[in-house]
């Protein structure tokens, strides 16, 4: 069962902890006034559609030449802006996009105010609910409709206590292209998501760091691919810990902690740098 009033009270609260997260300022997050946004005319869209967006909150760029994320590669649609222009798959009239995918690694999120759902669209073909052989027959403008779907409160509300709990982390990406921020998770799974939710006090995360006990040895393809992903999980280490250091979620100085968070992503881009350069010495003769 749709409800404009309960889908705007999801939204904004998904919003309002989003921008918690040193990633976006404050003033990225706009509300409508009381009568609504009056500048919306979306074409195709039914009056239920057009009036949830004349009365939505959205996250706006300050830079129109810039895109913001709320998950991995997961642009938020601000219609104000005349967003809609930039969505490559038509809807029905009753159907919008919250959010498109920034490439074919994101996640669309559908809202339908018939039902009242909101289907998360993965360009990969994850989460499907059909047969793979019955997905890869849908037209492409169909293929949405065989992803997961879920109340829209609810999804927005498990959304919004992921990145509470710290189980998602928004944190500035400072070449700021293609996308103004980037995305990490503490889990690996749904599974440890619903987990990790369900934590008490936050703690301090500690990880062991093999990265020194290399023996000199040559190392094989996988022990390769092994440290890469020990980096990986060391980094999202990192930054989960230095929110917590900056007071997360009570008494949390969300200036300091975005600084901290941008000169640590600084270096992790100076190290993939480096270690690209090591691996492919010859790539240098092409900068």
């Amino acid at each position: 069962m749709f409800s404009c009033d309960e889908t705007v009270n999801a939204v904004l609260r998904f919003y309002q902890t989003v921008i918690r997260h040193p990633y976006l300022n404050n003033t990225t997050l706009i509300v409508p006034p009381v009568n609504g946004w009056t500048t919306i005319n979306i074409e195709g869209k039914n009056e239920t559609v057009l009036d949830l967006l004349c009365h939505l909150p959205y996250l706006r760029s300050e830079n129109a030449f810039e895109e913001l994320i709320i998950h991995w590669e997961s642009i938020p649609v601000c219609y104000l802006d005349n967003q809609d222009r930039l969505l490559s798959n038509p809807l029905p009239a009753h159907c919008i996009y919250l959010a498109r995918a920034e490439s074919y690694l994101g996640t669309s999120l559908i809202l339908d105010t018939n039902e009242g759902t909101i289907t998360e669209f993965y360009h990969t073909g994850s989460h499907i609910t059909v047969p793979y052989e019955e997905y890869e027959a849908l037209p492409e403008a169909e293929k949405w409709k065989a992803h997961r779907t879920r109340p829209t409160t609810e999804l927005l509300d498990n959304w919004t206590q992921r990145y509470g709990k710290l189980v998602w982390m928004l944190v500035p990406n400072p070449i700021r292209q293609p996308v103004t921020g980037r995305f990490y998770s503490r889990a690996v799974s749904s599974a440890e998501e619903e987990l990790l939710v369900q934590q008490g006090q936050l703690e301090p995360w500690h990880v062991q760091d093999d990265s020194s006990s290399n023996d000199n040895r040559e190392e094989s393809e996988d022990d390769r691919e092994q440290h890469k992903r020990e980096r990986k999980r060391k980094h999202v280490v990192d930054v989960y810990n230095i929110y917590l250091c900056h007071g997360w979620p009570d008494h949390f100085d969300k200036e300091r902690c975005k600084a901290e968070l941008l000169e640590l992503e600084k270096r992790k881009d100076a190290d993939t740098k480096r270690q690209l350069a090591e691996a492919n010495p010859d790539a240098a003769l092409f900068d």
